[in-house]
C-alpha cells in the first residue's frame, strides 16, 4: 500500500524538482546579467554603490519580460539574455553611464524601454513568426517541456518584475463615515 502512494507522488515530486531546477537556472541567468552590469558599469565605484542599486537594476533587467508577457510572447532564456547583453554593449559603447551616477538603474531602464519602443514591432514579428508557431505545434507533440520551460522563464521574470517594482506611497483615502475632529 505504501508503494502505491509513493508511486503516485513520484511524478508530482519530479515535476516540482524540474520546476525548481528551471527556477534555479533563471536565477543563475539573472545573476550573470547583474554581474555583467557590475563589471561593465560599476568597476570604478565602491561595492556599496552596486548593492545600493541592485534592486532597481533587477527591476530594469526584468522589465523586458513583463513587456513580452503583456504581448503573449515567449522566448528562450538564451535569447532573452542575448537581447539584454546586446543592449548593455550598446549602452557601454554609445551611452554615458558615468554621467548618471546614482541614477544609472533608471538610465538603464529608460534605454531598454526606448529600444523596445523603437524595435518592439520587429521583435514581436520575429517571435510571432510562423516558424515559432510551428515550433509550438511540434512542442505540443514532442517537445512540450522546452516550450513550457521558455514560457515559465518569461513568466517567472515578469512576476519578479512585478514584485520588485518601486513602492510609492499611496495617499490614504478619507473614510466618509469617519467623524471629523474640528
Amino acid at each position: 500500500m505504501a508503494r502505491a502512494g509513493t508511486a503516485e507522488l513520484t511524478p508530482t515530486l519530479m515535476q516540482a524538482h524540474e520546476r525548481t531546477a528551471e527556477l534555479a537556472k533563471t536565477d543563475g541567468a539573472m545573476r550573470q546579467l547583474l554581474e555583467e552590469v557590475r563589471c561593465r558599469f560599476y568597476t570604478g565605484h565602491p561595492a556599496r554603490d552596486f548593492h545600493r542599486d541592485r534592486r532597481m537594476l533587477l527591476y530594469a533587467l526584468t522589465w523586458p519580460a513583463s513587456w513580452l508577457e503583456r504581448r503573449g510572447l515567449t522566448c528562450p532564456a538564451a535569447r532573452y539574455r542575448g537581447l539584454l547583453a546586446d543592449r548593455l554593449v550598446v549602452i557601454a559603447a554609445h551611452g554615458d553611464p558615468a554621467r548618471y551616477g546614482a541614477y544609472f538603474p533608471a538610465y538603464l531602464l529608460k534605454c531598454l524601454q526606448d529600444w523596445f519602443d523603437r524595435h518592439g514591432e520587429e521583435l514581436y514579428g520575429e517571435l510571432k513568426h510562423i516558424r515559432n508557431a510551428l515550433d509550438q505545434i511540434l512542442a505540443s507533440a514532442k517537445f512540450a517541456t522546452t516550450v513550457q520551460r521558455d514560457a515559465q522563464h518569461v513568466e517567472f521574470l515578469a512576476a519578479t518584475h512585478h514584485l520588485i517594482r518601486p513602492q510609492r506611497n499611496q495617499p490614504h483615502r478619507v473614510d466618509d463615515g469617519q467623524l471629523k475632529l474640528f
